[in-house]
């Protein structure tokens, strides 16, 4: 069934597993359970307990702990918001890629996700001096970084979604259409390890 599918952006996990993630992690910052500082771990045991929980539970639970979230969403910060967003969202698209169902839409929860991401590659940047990246998105224009422009990129919303998100491989990235040579700065673009492997979605 689809819920055992293998999710190639995260190797180690299928369907449910991702599922048992996103709908864990909510309920346990609803209870204020935030581990032990080993995100791994606390990861596993969002996952391991709910192993027998069915499509239906799954949903359930997501939709007893949601509405809570998202009120303790409007006492945080917009970078705490956006980045809770950004992970949801990312492992949205890696359940459509490993099904087959193309990308995410275009919409404004995506937008938010990226500006967690996109904040991200800027704080690297300048604390790396590595100089500054122009971003073209559509009709956007966004200068990450610092000091002399390395490199600009024409990029659509979601491949560079995917990109800051540790969803393409170095590869991948030296293949988005640069002008300038951006070699110097591709491995601080991403919040997370470069997977060595292209990740392909259609």
């Amino acid at each position: 069934t689809a819920l055992g599918t293998m999710v190639p952006a995260t190797p180690k996990w299928k369907v449910h597993d991702v599922l048992s993630h996103l709908v864990g992690i909510t309920a346990d910052l609803n209870a204020q359970r935030f581990g032990d500082g080993d995100a791994d771990a606390w990861t596993n045991i969002q996952i391991v307990g709910r192993r027998s929980s069915s499509i239906n539970d799954l949903e359930a639970e997501w939709d007893r702990e949601g509405p809570q979230f998202e009120r303790g969403l409007e006492l945080f910060d917009y970078e705490f918001g956006s980045h809770y967003i950004g992970d949801l969202r990312q492992h949205s698209a890696d359940i459509n890629q490993a099904l087959g169902w193309g990308p995410l839409d275009d919409d404004l929860a995506l937008e938010i996700g990226l500006d967690f991401y996109v904040q991200t590659a800027d704080v690297a940047l300048r604390a790396h001096s590595a100089g500054a990246v122009l971003l073209m998105i559509g009709d956007e224009v966004l200068t990450i970084g610092t000091g002399s422009l390395v490199a600009s990129v024409h990029v659509e919303r979601h491949e560079l979604f995917r990109c800051l998100g540790g969803r393409r491989s170095a590869g991948q990235l030296r293949q988005l259409g640069w002008e300038g040579d951006p070699s110097t700065i591709l491995h601080l673009l991403s919040a997370y390890p470069l997977p060595l492997l292209d990740l392909e979605e259609s």
